[in-house]
């Protein structure tokens, strides 16, 4: 994904926050690492992300080490275990909200993060909106578009409805608390599945 490969100067160590098999990962970006320390819930993570980038951790001699369970319960362990390392939330803080069931436990958690991130450098990739949206995904007009917007301001909703034919009622993922308020951020549209569109949004946080 291009906003996240276009990340600032970084340090040599990467927490993969929710990576699993690394789908949203290129291989250049994973190669400007000296190790990555993947937390996720799921205990097939490591297998599958080196089954998907294994040549390339090898060819660029990147360690890879593994934390299993909640990502939320083991962010601390991993920001210990790592000081210098930056963070990157991978496609997974859009689901905060399906899990809780509660708004408030959600934007406490998401400002939460914002808090613990302090003086690093650390990005998210998260789900803003998702729906259905009748548009042919082989339309590159539909999701090639280089939507920008500013975090904590209103997004463009009906120019990117508009533009990927929306039906029916849409999923607010509430991770507009995600990101510090006034930052530049990408908007990317998804189709995860034929008629089912995701708007996620990315940036990168530069130690604040």
């Amino acid at each position: 994904m291009a906003s996240i490969d276009a990340a600032p100067d970084v340090p040599q160590e990467l927490i993969l926050l929710g990576g699993s098999a690394g789908w949203m990962m290129s291989p250049a970006f994973l190669a400007r690492f000296k190790s990555i320390l993947l937390v996720d819930i799921d205990p097939w993570a490591p297998r599958l992300f080196r089954l998907r980038h294994g040549a390339t951790l090898r060819r660029h001699a990147v360690r890879l080490d593994f934390l299993c369970g909640d990502v939320h319960e083991l962010l601390d362990q991993a920001l210990a275990a790592q000081p210098q390392a930056c963070v990157l939330f991978d496609n997974f803080l859009g689901l905060d909200s399906i899990y809780t069931r509660n708004l408030e436990v959600t934007a406490r958690r998401m400002r939460g993060i914002r808090q613990r991130m302090r003086g690093r450098l650390w990005g998210s990739v998260h789900d803003r909106l998702s729906g259905p949206g009748t548009a042919d995904w082989r339309d590159a007009a539909c999701w090639a578009r280089d939507w920008t917007a500013r975090s904590g301001h209103e997004l463009p909703q009906q120019a990117f409805f508009a533009s990927v034919q929306a039906q029916g009622p849409w999923l607010d993922h509430h991770t507009e608390h995600v990101l510090p308020p006034g930052l530049n951020t990408h908007l990317i549209a998804w189709p995860i599945v034929p008629g089912r569109w995701h708007w996620l949004e990315a940036a990168w946080v530069e130690g604040r």
